[in-house]
């Protein structure tokens, strides 16, 4: 009976052990948001992925220190856009990754025609409350930064690999969307709109390039997208 003591303990423990083996990365593990007071949604984007072997629920939580009271901050998860009176992630909200998936995990400003500067801490939490990562932020308002310097500097295609649809950063003045495949051929194109979703589910694995191209039909910026 001795003997089998620490066998029945062990099996006891083994479901808590297994279940508090939560792994992921940060992509990058800090951000900074520089933009001119104007704007009105300026955003950094952290890749989040479930590295484990198992699937895992994540939540967040969401800190500024400092900056002018009118500034507005707010997350976009796997799941939706919160109000910026949402400090955390809600509880009947989580993000489920399962083994190797990965996930946007958005800070989104928009500081109110006003100037300043800010920290930020973005913290990354299990389902038992643990914050498994921390990505720290600097924010920088300023009005000698030119609005389409923000823009071009900090624009990007997410997810990048997809599988089914991609997004664009806030990017002042983006008006169409067109995909071309490695060969030239135009695949698709859109209308451009702030967090629309472009699907391109039906679309052939492959490299393609997302052309963006403001109003006045001059090409902003080139990107290639990797379709899975």
């Amino acid at each position: 009976m001795k003997r089998l003591l620490p066998i029945l303990a062990g099996l006891l423990l083994l479901p808590v052990l297994m279940k508090a083996q939560v792994s992921i990365t940060v992509d990058p593990g800090s951000f900074v948001i520089t933009g001119h007071p104007s704007q009105t949604d300026i955003a950094a984007h952290i890749l989040v992925t479930n590295t484990a072997s198992s699937p895992v629920n994540l939540f967040w939580s969401k800190r500024m220190n400092g900056g002018p009271a009118n500034w507005l901050s707010w997350i976009c998860d796997k799941n939706l856009c919160f109000d910026p009176g949402v400090n955390s992630c809600p509880a009947n909200k989580p993000n489920q990754l399962n083994p190797g998936e990965s996930f946007d995990l958005q800070v989104h400003m928009n500081p109110g025609n006003t100037e300043g500067s800010a920290t930020y801490d973005l913290n990354v939490i299990d389902d038992q409350g643990n914050v498994i990562a921390t990505v720290a932020g600097e924010i920088n308002i300023s009005s000698t930064t030119s609005v389409k310097e923000a823009g071009d500097s900090r624009l990007t295609v997410f997810p990048n690999p997809t599988q089914d649809f991609f997004q664009v950063s806030d990017t002042p003045g983006l008006r169409y969307i067109e995909v071309f495949n490695i060969v030239g051929n135009k695949t698709k194109s859109f209308d451009a709109a702030p967090q629309r979703q472009y699907f391109v589910g039906e679309l052939p694995e492959g490299i393609y390039l997302v052309r963006l191209i403001a109003s006045s039909g001059k090409v902003i910026k080139t990107v290639r997208l990797s379709k899975r």
